[in-house]
């Protein structure tokens, strides 16, 4: 079988796989997953592609318009790593999220080049078969979810907002809106095949039967709104404006009535399930009639169940926009601090906390861990600076160039007489792969991109190069052919070594990762050793990951802590001294890790009840937290606690001060702060914070009742 072949099968491979990889066991079972699929299918391409320049004697490259670009992003990313704040997140990716580090960019960027250098019309029109059943499965599993086949499996209410196969509503929803343009000119084949120049042959077919063809645009939307994702809706409606609009307008457009019929069916087929379904501002035919049945007192359930139910940046009592609003803030202020490359790629987890507004602490999410900016643009800002915007901004605008062919020289009859002529002379398949790659830019302004949105973002502008390429015989750029057949053999011999090395080490990354949440679950349901052996097991083959030693940390002083309690006071000791070792050593590895410092100071106090020296060691580790993050509240509380132990009662009352002047609702620090009052005998004020609490925080505390009653 010719490698380039075998290219075009990997590609459907990594097309049918991204939408529905996932595996239980590993300790986040969507991105990671994705994302190791990502790397495998690289490294096999990358082999067979330099099997083939080997096999045919020649180097195997197209260029494109895109290529100079790609390479001062890459330079960008790369220099942002070399001085980042954390180097080994800005390689591999914030732990739990994965994509954006340089690693996935470099791969994403691989198999770009990879794509417009071997795949040929046919292989495109594979890639765009796979991927459009891989989703088909992806939205029938969704839409199971939605009358509750998996309700019970999730923490998170999926019915309410499914999120398939992706882990997430919006990054699903995300995923169909840049496929559903694919769709619809699948469904005007008989437009888009008579209309493609050269086209003679049955290239531009894709054989999938009519009904299923029809269904498919229908069960996305249907998936999409089951999604509830405002941004996702919203990037629907602007793509759909792009591409019937472009399809309209487009000089190629048919003399019959195919495309008025195509238009309505479609479009009246989307306001019918609008009508049945309902979306989050409009409510559902469904409850509309049961409102009425009833009398209903709610005037909006849909809305309601929409604003109780959302992910982690929508959920609580602050609505989304203001979140937003204060994280925006915060990735700005990096920006202004990290001007020119940012804090490092993918480092936002770190460097936010450092910047993050005071009035973050009176956000209901306020004590949650951001890892994004939530808009891709400022995430770029913070993590990668002027720079890596820049040229991030660049790779955009020529990828938009690249589908619209703007840099194309026409000649004859075609020849456009102006920009606007070559804006009216798309075909139909420039359109669907422009309005979704729109959409993709749409959705990220209000999230962050994942695995399978920086994939298409990458690969759609390769497809239009694909689409291009016809025969077996790609234009390409030649050198002098090797004559040494045992050259030859050699190299592929040293390829398929390294290959296969590359391949070991992705798997040892995805094992370990394995390891790790096995042993998170030993340590939440309270076997320790066993913990501790899985814990052991995935450092050996990760030894540079600073999250695996604080979990072993953890692990350690909850055996400590345990002896402590069946007063085996020397491997308490032994355990707790083997725990504060190890988290000092994961401290060591990530030093900007607010989450380590946090675990560290959380070790400390607990394992100051085996030798109380080491709630000094709490209070070391509490005040660096703050170094990190001087607007966090809850650091400042739990130092006020620390003080009261160790009897500085100056410190203890400053700091709760300080606390309370952070976050004015925080209803603990209030009634400590009470407390310690009225033990100096400053019962008045004591009294304020003791009132205040009942007045504006929480009328019902027993225990705030129970206080002032005493004073």
């Amino acid at each position: 079988m010719k490698p380039n072949r075998i290219i075009s099968y990997l590609f459907a491979i990594l097309f049918f796989t991204i939408p529905l990889a996932f595996f239980p066991y590993t300790s986040e079972l969507f991105e990671f997953n994705k994302i190791i699929v990502v790397y495998t299918i690289s490294v096999l391409i990358a082999f067979f592609w330099f099997y083939r320049m080997i096999n045919e004697k020649r180097i195997v490259f197209k260029r494109t318009i895109l290529d100079v670009p790609i390479l001062i992003f890459l330079a960008s990313q790369t220099i942002s790593t070399i001085i980042s704040v954390d180097v080994r997140t800005s390689l591999l990716g914030y732990y739990s999220r994965f994509n954006g580090g340089l690693f996935s960019l470099l791969s994403y960027s691989f198999l770009y080049w990879a794509y417009v250098s071997n795949m040929e019309k046919r292989h495109v029109f594979t890639s765009v078969k796979t991927m459009l059943i891989s989703t088909l499965l992806a939205s029938v599993y969704g839409i199971l979810e939605h009358f509750g086949i998996d309700k019970n499996i999730w923490i998170q209410d999926v019915q309410n907002r499914v999120f398939s196969l992706f882990g997430q509503p919006n990054w699903l929803a995300a995923w169909l809106v840049a496929i559903i343009p694919i769709t619809q000119i699948l469904i005007l084949k008989n437009y888009s095949i008579s209309s493609i120049k050269d086209n003679q042959n049955n290239n531009g077919l894709i054989k999938i039967n009519t009904t299923l063809l029809y269904i498919m645009p229908v069960v996305f939307f249907l998936t999409l709104l089951y999604t509830k994702s405002r941004s996702g809706i919203l990037a629907f409606v602007i793509t759909e404006i792009i591409f019937w609009g472009l399809i309209i307008v487009s000089k190629y457009q048919p003399k019959n009535k195919s495309l008025i019929k195509n238009f309505s069916a479609i479009n009246l087929s989307f306001l019918l399930i609008i009508i049945l379904t309902g979306t989050p501002w409009t409510p559902s035919l469904a409850s509309i009639i049961q409102k009425t049945s009833r009398g209903s007192i709610n005037p909006n359930p849909v809305e309601t169940k929409t604003q109780i139910n959302m992910p982690a940046l929508e959920v609580g009592g602050s609505s989304s926009s203001e979140i937003r609003k204060v994280v925006w803030k915060g990735a700005l202020d990096i920006w202004k601090n990290y001007p020119l490359f940012g804090s490092g790629v993918e480092t936002f987890a770190f460097s936010y906390y450092q910047f993050r507004p005071p009035e973050h602490n009176l956000l209901s999410e306020w004590d949650f861990l951001y890892n994004k900016a939530h808009n891709e643009y400022l995430n770029y800002m913070a993590t990668t600076g002027t720079v890596g915007i820049t040229a991030y901004f660049i790779m955009i605008l020529f990828s938009l160039a690249q589908i619209l062919k703007l840099d194309q020289k026409y000649s004859g009859e075609d020849k456009p007489s102006s920009l606007k002529s070559k804006i009216i002379s798309f075909n139909p398949w420039q359109v669907a792969i422009l309005s979704g790659y729109v959409s993709i830019l749409v959705t990220n302004f209000f999230g962050f991109s994942v695995v399978p949105l920086n994939l298409l973002l990458f690969l759609f502008p390769a497809m239009i190069i694909g689409l291009e390429n016809e025969g077996t015989d790609i234009k390409v750029n030649t050198t002098s052919r090797a004559e040494a057949t045992n050259t030859q053999k050699t190299s592929v011999t040293f390829a398929g070594i390294i290959s296969l090395l590359l391949l070991y080490l992705i798997a040892r990354y995805w094992y370990a990762d394995i390891l790790y949440n096995r042993a998170d679950n030993f340590l939440t349901s309270g076997n320790l050793i066993s913990s501790v052996n899985e814990i052991n097991s995935a450092i050996k083959l990760s030894p540079h990951e600073a999250i695996y030693y604080d979990k072993l940390a953890s692990a350690l002083s909850n055996i400590a802590l345990a002896y402590n309690n069946q007063d085996n006071r020397d491997s308490a000791e032994k355990y707790s001294e083997n725990a504060i070792k190890t988290i000092l050593l994961a401290e060591k590895m990530s030093p900007n890790n607010l989450n380590i410092i946090r675990n560290k100071a959380k070790l400390a106090i607990q394992l100051s009840d085996v030798n109380p020296v080491y709630i000094l060691e709490g209070k070391k580790a509490l005040l660096r937290g703050i170094e990190l993050a001087p607007t966090d509240a809850k650091l400042y509380y739990n130092l006020s606690l620390v003080y009261y132990r160790i009897g500085d009662n100056p410190d203890t009352l400053q700091t709760l001060e300080k606390t309370i002047a952070l976050k004015s609702n925080y209803k603990e620090a209030r009634y400590a702060y009470a407390i310690i009052l009225s033990e100096n005998g400053e019962k008045d004020k004591a009294k304020e914070q003791l009132n205040y609490i009942l007045q504006n925080l929480d009328p019902s505390d027993s225990n705030v009742k129970k206080a002032l009653e005493e004073i």
